[in-house]
């Protein structure tokens, strides 16, 4: 009897301490003070703020929407793209001059159909102008009007092509913010003019842009923490010091007032952090879609930022559209018809690990240099070669066929001596090509520690408080004396 009695005591007393915390916020914050001690810590939160309006505005875009919507009717992968002059004349793109969703929408609608009627007429011409179709011109010049963390104001974009290169840039990251992995892995097809390696390539970029954000958010993220916990430890020390049960109140007011100020940093860091979880995944699975490979073998052994664990399915491109689509009716069966020809280096010219000029050196070779080629003819002006077992890419005006090198130079290298263009017989060894998708790999792990230095170590700091006010109630300290607690 005298057990059941204490059960029912127990269980009425536990139910009014559980009352009495959660009422206890509500009264700190009926009182004031609130503002100021989440203000605080503004400086910390202010690059977090920005950072979050910044991701709020894009998805709120017009461009967002259309892509939204265009996913949403299933036409094509994406099947958003808009011709040039579909929306709004005279350059304006997603700008003023375009009007309302009604408008918007109608010339998504117009793209699908004219994309599906290309697709069913078949020809050639039809098949190489698949991919632009997707996201047509209009659609980049509205991504240039867009603001987008980590390429907005990026100063990698220059020289020829830069404003086409920051407008692809932009819209890939609205994509893999808003759409589908397979979306994002057809804008980078477009991108490379049906090239999958440079797609490979133009990706594992797009994560080494983001990589300066996601170590700010990481950054910002832990001097936030430390801000709060220097308040955590200022309110304890003064509570274990406070001489009478008023200002011992006080400090616990203003205890409950920092849980309150530290549910909403919780919910700003992993809001930012979020954006860049989702963006970790398009760029791990649009790599693996253009590689053929599975997310485990693009993040190696890494742990992804948005699983437990990496899957290890293969994946490929989604079918029926791009230039991709095109060149595996024509090009795969004409490849083979021409034996790789065997190649001489007609200048100094530098061997790199995809066909774009920014792409990692692999080797430094001399006029005169004998390569093979991999396959029968240059592509994009660049031929796939054999250096020493590896595959690199070289451009297409730096070689020619086996005879037509310069005779000065090769004869000048051939002297070994330490003058002149003879240094160039040994020159010093290039630095080693990345392996992998180095970028995608160390992005996936900023992500990580962005979500771990921020949202993570906040809310420890929350469980605390929370644990201390719980030990410190009166009626937890009533319990306790009672053989209840």
């Amino acid at each position: 009897m005298e057990t059941l009695r204490k059960s029912r005591l127990r269980m009425a007393v536990s139910a009014v301490a559980l009352l009495s915390l959660t009422v206890q916020p509500v009264m700190a914050q009926g009182k004031g003070g609130k503002d100021a001690v989440l203000n605080a810590c503004a400086a910390q939160r202010a690059p977090l703020q920005k950072l979050d309006k910044e991701y709020d505005d894009l998805k709120k875009s017009k461009m967002s929407a259309a892509i939204g919507e265009g996913l949403k009717t299933g036409a094509m992968v994406l099947a958003k793209g808009v011709t040039s002059g579909g929306f709004g004349r005279g350059g304006s793109g997603f700008g003023g001059g375009m009007g309302g969703m009604g408008s918007l929408m109608g010339a998504v609608g117009g793209m699908a159909m004219q994309s599906a009627a290309q697709q069913q007429a078949g020809g050639g011409q039809a098949a190489s102008t698949g991919a632009s179709l997707m996201f047509g011109q209009d659609m980049l010049t509205g991504a240039m009007g867009l603001n987008v963390p980590g390429v907005s104001g990026y100063g990698g974009f220059g020289g020829s092509g830069g404003d086409n290169m920051k407008a692809y840039a932009a819209l890939a990251v609205l994509v893999a913010i808003v759409a589908t992995a397979d979306a994002y892995a057809k804008l980078k097809e477009q991108e490379a003019g049906g090239d999958l390696k440079k797609a490979s390539f133009n990706i594992d970029q797009d994560a080494g842009r983001q990589l300066a954000v996601s170590r700010s958010i990481a950054d910002n993220g832990a001097a936030l923490v430390e801000c709060r916990s220097a308040q955590l430890t200022d309110i304890n020390n003064r509570l274990a010091t406070a001489s009478n049960d008023k200002d011992r109140k006080a400090i616990r007011r203003e205890r409950t007032e920092l849980t309150s100020a530290l549910k909403k940093d919780i919910d700003l860091t992993g809001g930012v952090v979020d954006q860049h979880t989702g963006m970790a995944k398009t760029f791990t699975q649009g790599r693996a879609m253009t590689d053929g490979t599975s997310e485990a073998e693009v993040l190696g052994s890494q742990a992804p930022a948005y699983a437990a664990a990496p899957a290890v399915t293969k994946l490929s491109m989604p079918k029926g559209s791009g230039a991709g689509a095109g060149a595996s009716g024509q090009a795969p069966s004409a490849a083979p018809a021409a034996a790789p020809p065997a190649l001489v280096t007609v200048k100094a010219a530098v061997v790199r690990s995809a066909p774009v000029a920014s792409a990692a050196p692999v080797k430094s070779l001399p006029v005169g240099s004998a390569l093979q080629a991999k396959v029968g003819a240059a592509d994009g002006g660049w031929w796939e070669v054999d250096v020493g077992g590896q595959t690199g890419y070289v451009r297409a005006s730096e070689v020619g066929p086996p005879g037509s090198a310069p005779a000065a130079p090769v004869q000048t290298a051939a002297k070994g001596g330490a003058r002149g263009k003879g240094a160039a017989a040994r020159p010093a060894p290039p630095p080693p090509a990345p392996v992998g998708p180095s970028n995608i790999r160390a992005y996936n792990q900023s992500v990580i520690a962005a979500r771990d230095n921020g949202k993570g170590r906040l809310s420890t700091l929350m469980t605390d408080i929370q644990t201390a006010e719980r030990r410190e109630s009166v009626l937890y300290a009533w319990l306790a004396n009672f053989g209840l607690g």
